[in-house]
């Protein structure tokens, strides 16, 4: 996708993420994501629409983003999922914020393979997230 105007958007929200954090700027993170997401609409990337969707509803629904950082290691109970090892995510808001801000860099360039892989394992993840909350 290495979209400029989608790269300009993903840079000013990792800033912004990365100086006042998660809930102080859920708004601006839920609306720059959906611009994310309708430039992604029009490059046909459905992995980026799904991720980007995924991701704003998640930080609206929950005023944080609880879903931990990925790991390498598969953990118990999550075979199919390399779901990070940090149990506590939900009221450990610097964790959430590091998750969020690895999930906007690789945003920037969801066609390389490794990025790619990633995001689907977001997917799953926020998907599930969902799903048993």
């Amino acid at each position: 996708m290495e979209n400029k105007e989608s790269v300009s958007i993903l840079n000013k929200l990792q800033k912004e993420v990365e100086s006042f954090g998660i809930k102080i700027k859920k708004d601006t993170i839920v609306e720059e994501l959906k611009k994310v997401r309708e430039i992604a609409l029009k490059l046909e990337n459905p992995r980026m629409v799904k991720a980007t969707r995924l991701t704003f509803e998640h930080v609206e629904a929950y005023e944080g983003f609880n879903i931990p950082m990925l790991s390498d290691e598969p953990i118990e109970g999550f075979e199919d999922s390399n779901l990070g090892n940090d149990v506590d995510i939900e009221s450990n808001e610097e964790a959430q914020k590091e998750s969020l801000l690895y999930l906007i860099s690789i945003m920037k360039d969801p066609t390389n393979r490794i990025n790619a892989s990633d995001l689907k394992e977001y997917n799953i993840l926020l998907k599930n997230y969902a799903e048993l909350h």
